[in-house]
């Protein structure tokens, strides 16, 4: 009884958001610390938010400030284009990668077939497995194929991507 009651809850809570872009199920599926964020953001008046990828998003401290970010996929409403929004916890603010922006990769991630949390400390430069350099977060890594993706890190001041030949 006690865990019908939270859900009633938390549906009515969520569904007070007049967030257009979302649909309900992607609504209950959103930690509710970011929907204000996506709500109130100019930024994300450009951007559609999508669920095609599983999981849905992913939510981590990527760029080590204590706070839980997110990065969920998007699609610009002007170009089609897709790509990811992470949004800093800390200081809530949403950075766009892809979607229409050039990432070393073009700027359209529609090709991605899975995507991941990029944990290791080192990232491969290339085609040579001897050179590296390390990231002191978490990233997260947009496959393209068995070959080919793109990590998205942290270097202690933005965000960066790096082309990493598997």
């Amino acid at each position: 009884m006690k865990s019908i009651f939270l859900f009633c809850f938390a549906v009515l809570f969520v569904s007070d958001f007049s967030i257009s872009q979302l649909s309900d199920s992607m609504k209950l599926k959103t930690p509710s610390w970011v929907l204000p964020i996506i709500e109130k953001s100019e930024l994300m008046k450009s951007y559609e938010i999508l669920d095609r990828m599983n999981p849905f998003y992913f939510e981590d401290d990527f760029n080590d400030d204590g706070f839980l970010d997110i990065v969920m996929f998007v699609r610009s409403k002007m170009s089609g284009k897709e790509g990811v929004v992470i949004v800093n916890g800390g200081k809530n603010v949403p950075f766009i990668f892809g979607a229409g922006k050039e990432i070393g990769m073009g700027s359209d991630i529609s090709w991605c077939n899975q995507w991941f949390i990029y944990r290791d400390k080192f990232i491969y430069n290339f085609d040579d497995k001897k050179k590296k350099f390390m990231i002191n977060h978490h990233g997260i890594e947009i496959v393209k194929s068995e070959t080919t993706s793109v990590v998205i890190y942290w270097d202690r001041r933005r965000y960066k991507t790096h082309i990493k030949h598997i």
